[in-house]
């Protein structure tokens, strides 16, 4: 994704760094970004050899470490053709395009699941974040008198994500099911 002045490049851009180029710049940035990050701590089980629990381990709070996990950013993206008389639905279906499986039929597993994207917003302080949309919901909010959605807010759930790949790459039953082949194919970071 590349910004051609400094008025796009003040302005929250989210886009697909594979498959087909698509670029969504809302018409407002957003009031605020919601980035949150689990560390996932579980009560650390005692046993003894025989797999009893140790009596005297019993009542204490001791929590065990079990993985970390990427971020979550939660985002609200408005699109307003209101004063223009513009439909917004060319942007919708942008975010919607970037929610859907390149291409179910291929061959190739990396095109039978959604694009890996990067949320982008100038180029001081919040740095890319590189992720795959988990959901998307739309609120259309002003319409033309001929039904043309001209208002709508987009809020967008996005799991950060540095590797990609389908359920169809982990089970061969199902590569070989769909007409695809070899193993699970990543796609990185860029």
């Amino acid at each position: 994704m590349s910004f051609t002045n400094s008025d796009e490049k003040a302005r929250l851009h989210i886009g697909s760094i594979e498959g087909d180029s698509i670029d969504v710049i809302g018409d407002y940035n957003p009031k605020e970004l919601q980035v949150d990050k689990s560390m996932p701590w579980s009560k650390h089980s005692y046993s003894n050899k025989n797999g009893d629990t140790a009596k005297n381990d019993r009542g204490n709070l001791h929590l065990e470490f079990t993985g970390a996990e990427g971020r979550s950013m939660t985002i609200e993206l408005m699109f307003d053709g209101y004063e223009k008389n513009v439909s917004v639905a060319g942007n919708v279906g942008k975010l919607e395009k970037l929610t859907s499986v390149m291409d179910p039929m291929a061959d190739d597993e990396k095109k039978r699941r959604p694009p890996m994207c990067v949320v982008a917003w100038g180029d001081k302080g919040l740095p890319r974040f590189t992720c795959v949309i988990e959901s998307l919901s739309t609120k259309y909010t002003m319409f033309a008198a001929d039904g043309t959605p001209l208002r709508a807010t987009c809020t967008l759930k996005l799991k950060e994500a540095d590797t990609l790949s389908t359920k169809d790459a982990e089970d061969p039953d199902n590569v070989a099911a769909a007409g695809g082949g070899g193993a699970a194919a990543t796609t990185g970071k860029k």
